[in-house]
């Protein structure tokens, strides 16, 4: 492994979802955070935006998503706004300014002063003979083309192997590169390869959960995670608006559209415990746009998982309380609370509120935690009757409900990613690209619409019952 002095970083599909939520972050992140960022990478990113024929190059700057949501905020349901612009992380007064000296360059300058410096360079839609590729340390390609199948032969994802210098991380699943490992922040350690891969936003959610049901459950009863066995299960999410859907849901507001998913399989390549294959899914998309007084914001997604889950008899007993308690300390842990987020248990002290209290896909836009639950009446046990003996063992089995959980699959799935992208840049690299990146510490709530003004108008008497703070502060 070849230490570095910088790492030059490259960025394609900048402009998309996860590609500009990865430039909010920088920009909402810690201020010495971000110097760090600047001076692991050399001070200048590389976008590898798609060539437009027939334009010079600052006009083809000038169509290109990234630059107009920068400069142009339009409209959410055309794609062309970020979900987080209403967190100002951007000048106010902004202007993007063009570099005099450096075609390309791009000049982006946050509220607080910070400098992020873009170089823009448009390529053709091909993986082949890049000569920008070639002098990369390291691509995060945010684009998602040909990680299911491949269409062009020459945007085949294993072409990126041809530039021997280079480490390239998806911010997707990825089924065309055979035995391309997948990372999923603090749920497994696979080692990095020259092309790596990561769980989508509902996997990171979905396995987070899981994982910090089973740490409860073992810790517990004084007994291994993998003695906690998954019988099966169902994992069903309602997920908020993403751009490929606006072409069936733009037609119509109200609308949901019910979809296949796979997360039993996929959480069983990013988490492979016995028998995770046998979760079932079932999810749809819900009009998430949401707009008050002028500001527009995406909701969250939200889901509820049932498990069924088996222990040996005579270890203890599997109660709520049990994985309740478990959780919260989690929430309340270093590690942890980038995982789990807990609710102030006062926003569910309304009147007539049948217990559901505050909790909307709007008031958790913008929280970083990668899933987030009330703990309280949302978790439910029932043993079941009788016992079932699995290689000689007898065991007891259980059905674990966890209702109501929420998860931004844009802010909280990148954070999560970008810390995957570190301890692949510090292994195959020698450094991390963001130095000591902790997403709960330097991101935090800088992008929560609660903290907007209209956020705090909507969610007045939450925020007046929890102290400002509708997530609870961890213990430490």
């Amino acid at each position: 492994m070849q230490v570095r002095s910088s790492i030059k970083v490259g960025i394609r599909g900048i402009g998309g979802e996860i590609g500009f939520t990865a430039v909010e972050t920088l920009m909402a992140m810690r201020r010495r955070t971000f110097e760090g960022f600047k001076t692991a990478t050399g001070g200048v990113v590389t976008a590898l935006i798609r060539k437009q024929s027939a334009r010079d190059l600052e006009n083809n700057i000038g169509v290109d998503r990234f630059f107009q949501k920068l400069t142009y905020p339009g409209s959410l349901r055309q794609n062309t706004k970020s979900s987080y612009w209403y967190a100002g992380v951007f000048k106010p007064e902004f202007k993007v300014e063009f570099d005099r000296a450096v075609k390309g360059r791009l000049h982006i300058f946050g509220r607080d002063g910070r400098e992020l410096v873009v170089d823009m360079v448009p390529v053709p839609d091909t993986n082949l003979n890049l000569d920008p590729l070639a002098k990369l340390d390291l691509l995060l390609d945010v684009t998602g083309v040909g990680l299911k199948k491949i269409d062009n032969k020459d945007q085949d994802p294993n072409l990126y192997a041809e530039y021997p210098k280079l480490t390239t991380v998806f911010s997707a699943p990825v089924k065309t590169v055979p035995k391309i490992p997948h990372h999923l922040n603090g749920m497994n350690s696979v080692e990095p390869a020259q092309l790596n891969a990561t769980g989508s936003c509902s996997t990171h959610a979905g396995v987070d959960l899981i994982h910090f049901i089973r740490a409860s459950i073992a810790d517990r009863l004084n007994i291994r995670p993998q003695e906690v066995i998954i019988e099966g299960g169902l994992f069903d999410a309602t997920h908020s608006l993403t751009p490929s859907d606006n072409k069936v849901l733009g037609y119509y507001q109200g609308a949901y559209l019910p979809q296949t998913t796979g997360f039993g399989s996929a959480a069983s390549v990013v988490y492979p415990v016995p028998h995770i294959g046998n979760m079932q899914a079932a999810t749809g998309r819900y009009y998430s746009y949401f707009e008050h007084k002028g500001i527009e914001a995406n909701g969250v997604s939200i889901y509820s998982l049932s498990m069924t889950i088996s222990v040996k008899k005579g270890e203890g007993e599997v109660t709520a309380e049990l994985i309740r308690n478990g959780l919260f300390d989690a929430a309340s842990d270093r590690e942890g609370r980038k995982h789990i987020g807990v609710l102030n248990s006062d926003v569910f002290k309304l009147k007539d509120n049948k217990k559901t209290g505050i909790f909307t896909g709007i008031s958790l836009t913008g929280m970083t935690p990668t899933t987030i639950l009330p703990l309280g009446e949302n978790i439910e046990v029932v043993r079941l009757a009788g016992t079932k003996v699995a290689d000689g063992v007898e065991q007891e089995v259980y059905i674990v409900t966890v209702k109501n959980v929420a998860y931004d699959n844009r802010l909280g799935f990148t954070v999560d990613w970008l810390e995957e992208v570190n301890r692949i840049a510090s292994k195959r690299l020698g450094g991390e690209i963001i130095p000591g990146f902790d997403h709960s510490v330097d991101v935090g709530a800088s992008l929560a619409f609660i903290n907007t003004s209209v956020g705090k108008e909507l969610f007045s008497k939450a925020l007046e019952l929890t102290g400002g703070e509708l997530l609870m502060v961890p213990k430490n």
